[in-house]
């Protein structure tokens, strides 16, 4: 059985996971808050598809008896190809996050934008159920640079 970690997972109130990156301003963007931008679509993606990969090993634990099955049986069910295929997906992302995250850390902000990406991603990696305050001064930190840079 494989055992998926819990996801971290902080919305900015009032606002998309990448709100620094839309429209034509895209094209031009820093390459810093690019990588922090992608991080973020990436931790979105992840934590709909464990989401998807929790809810459908419960359905095939209760309606198909899964781990019982053979390896084999397990293959025949179509529900078991999606699990396969979410679990699959699930590491090709987890790869790609791990190094956005190594080429963040040694990379300076050269913008308010990029600092404010920065804290951005930040905010996602901290439980704010273990460290409530530390992820409350983050979130709070990336509101105030928003309006501070004339972002809403």
């Amino acid at each position: 059985m494989r055992v998926r970690k819990p996801s971290r997972r902080f919305v900015l109130a009032g606002g998309s996971a990448a709100p620094f990156v839309t429209g034509a301003a895209a094209d031009s963007v820093d390459p810093a808050v690019a990588r922090c931008a992608r991080w973020l679509a990436i931790d979105t993606e992840q934590r709909r598809l464990q989401l998807e990969w929790g809810a459908l090993e419960g359905w095939l634990i209760t309606h198909r008896s899964w781990y019982k099955l053979t390896p084999a049986k397990q293959a025949e069910i179509p529900e078991g190809a999606r699990l396969a295929e979410i679990d699959a997906r699930l590491d090709v992302l987890e790869v790609e996050a791990h190094a956005l995250l190594k080429a963040m850390r040694p990379t300076p902000a050269k913008s308010v934008e990029a600092v404010i990406a920065n804290l951005s991603v930040a905010a996602r990696l901290i439980f704010v159920e273990d460290h409530p305050e530390a992820h409350g001064l983050i979130a709070r930190a990336v509101r105030d640079l928003a309006t501070f840079a004339g972002e809403k």
